[in-house]
């Protein structure tokens, strides 16, 4: 790992100025020539699961925090000024958000991504999968998902790895507890009660007294849709859950009878008395897909509904959401872990990794004028965003 900084000095007896910043110092003498440390102090790749808005957006976020530093050009604000992909999300976005960040890095900079460094492990065959591991033009890697951070952790030897969104860290086998490593080039980010917050919220909003909820019947499934935190919170609360299993689109193709089945289960759960939907975190498009999925059985039923996924389907219909993460709180934690360990020397298995987000409480009012939910003023000063879809 290099660390510190290069000064370079030039004299000159009618102007000398030098600039010492966190991504590199630079030294303006004779005819306001620019020299910049050459080599990065820390180079950063990219792996993630699959495309998901909030795995860009707090990769936004972090390229946020580099301009701020001086690692990036400023002009990169003024092409993402209005950027949200939790909201609004498209093939593609993640891979060009990449390389723009790539473009945008100012020479010399002592924090940057590694160009070469992106991997998306939905596109990717196994026997490619080496190619993210122990590599030379990285220092740590972001891995967004729990797959890309388990098969770090079995893998990577080289390099430091950073988890941010894994499910369950320490049931996933990736750190041994919230302050101890198996190894110590890992790394996991972890709230411990997002969960357990937001069906709090959501049960004390909504009163429900069946919820139901659709996941695919698979052990990576049951800890990702969080099924131990609803049971647990179904006998502390006193209420009922069922359950219908739905498996994942395994390919592009297979999505038309993804969300058919998901439609269908709607439909059973409407049927055995459900009075409020949780929709957990799934592959569903909310943009596209949401609003058509909710129309078709639970709000005409006057199903109230609860969203797992932080507070995005709240804006394409779901009833009432609470934020379970924040994308630019993570990435000033996480970007100031990695300052602590490159510049005030921390070792890299002792940077902290609890962290607990500012919980944000969404409502979509017109999906509550539909399903005939009341809100009390009280309760309604508690919210923070109000979505319409008209």
């Amino acid at each position: 790992m290099r660390k510190r900084y290069t000064i370079i000095a030039a004299a000159s007896a009618l102007c000398l100025i030098i600039t010492i910043s966190a991504c590199g110092i630079t030294s303006l003498g004779f005819g306001g020539t620019n020299v910049v440390n050459a080599a990065p102090l820390v180079r950063i790749g990219y792996v993630q699961t699959r495309e998901y808005g909030p795995f860009t957006q707090v990769l936004l976020a972090t390229a946020r925090e580099l301009v701020a530093q001086g690692c990036l050009s400023r002009s990169f604000l003024d092409k993402y000024k209005d950027a949200n992909f939790e909201e609004h999300f498209s093939d593609g976005d993640t891979k060009k958000l990449w390389d723009d960040i790539c473009d945008a890095t100012v020479e010399g900079a002592s924090y940057q991504f590694s160009p070469e460094a992106f991997f998306d492990m939905n596109t990717m065959s196994e026997d490619e999968y080496p190619s993210m591991v122990n590599r030379s033009d990285v220092d740590i890697t972001f891995t967004m998902g729990t797959d890309p951070s388990v098969y770090f952790f079995e893998n990577e030897k080289k390099n430091k790895f950073m988890s941010l969104y894994a499910a369950d860290p320490i049931q996933s086998g990736i750190v041994k507890s919230t302050t101890e490593r198996y190894t110590d080039n890992s790394y996991a980010l972890m709230d411990l009660t997002p969960y357990l917050r937001q069906l709090d919220a959501g049960y004390k909003f909504l009163k429900f007294k069946k919820l139901g909820v659709v996941y695919e019947d698979s052990r990576a499934a049951y800890d990702y849709s969080d099924i131990r935190e609803i049971e647990q919170k179904a006998k502390e609360h006193g209420f009922e859950v069922v359950y219908e299993h739905v498996n994942e689109p395994v390919s592009e193709d297979d999505f038309e009878r993804y969300y058919s089945e998901l439609k269908q289960a709607y439909r059973s759960l409407v049927d055995k008395g459900i009075d409020c939907l949780y929709v957990t975190i799934s592959s569903i498009n909310y943009e596209e897909k949401m609003q058509e999925l909710l129309d078709d059985a639970i709000i005409p039923a006057g199903v109230y509904s609860l969203a797992q996924d932080d507070v995005a389907p709240v804006a394409y219909g779901v009833l009432f959401g609470m934020s379970i993460s924040d994308a630019e709180e993570v990435a000033a934690y996480v970007f100031k872990q990695i300052r602590l360990y490159a510049e005030d020397g921390v070792p890299f298995d002792e940077l902290d990794m609890v962290y607990e987000c500012t919980p944000k409480i969404a409502l979509n009012y017109t999906t509550a004028q539909r399903v005939g939910f009341d809100l009390t003023f009280e309760d309604l000063q508690l919210v923070d965003r109000i979505y319409k879809n008209e």
